[in-house]
């Protein structure tokens, strides 16, 4: 697993954990944040459909737009809003809906989830945008490269 926070890298091999201070700055690339904006879509309506089937996920987004104006495109970019909404529609059972989908988006990543106190849907979801970053525009550093192949 891999976390980045701030400029300290955390990358956690299936033997140790690596912590690097790297001063070089990774690029961020358009085409990145389009891909994991996909995904992250993609994770969120195949979560709602193998829950709810069709039928009743066509019914969720419908509501999310007639109340929160958040059309299924502009999820990714509005997920304050997306949360709002499903909080008003479910209930306690967002929750629920949560976490299935931050399970599938960190295996999708490859990564292994786990909750974490006080974090919230987002916090993974900014969390994970960094993480995907990292590992498909890594920094220069050679020995970090290495230490980014053996996840």
């Amino acid at each position: 697993m891999c976390i980045i926070y701030n400029q300290t890298v955390q990358i956690q091999t299936s033997h140790e954990l690596l912590k690097v201070d790297e001063s070089i700055p990774y690029s961020v690339s358009a085409n990145t944040k389009e891909e994991f904006k996909k995904l992250l879509l993609q994770t969120i309506d195949e979560n709602l459909k193998q829950i709810f089937q069709e039928t009743a996920t066509h019914i969720i987004y419908q509501f999310l737009e007639n109340n929160y104006s958040l059309k299924r495109e502009e999820i990714p970019e509005k997920l304050e809003t997306f949360m709002e909404g499903l909080q008003e529609f479910f209930r306690s059972g967002a929750h629920m809906i949560e976490q299935l989908i931050l399970k599938e988006l960190h295996s999708n990543l490859g990564l292994k989830y786990k909750s974490r106190k006080g974090c919230r849907f987002v916090d993974y979801i900014d969390d994970l945008e960094n993480v995907y970053q990292a590992i498909r525009n890594p920094p220069k550093s050679k020995w970090l490269q290495r230490a980014l192949s053996k996840i």
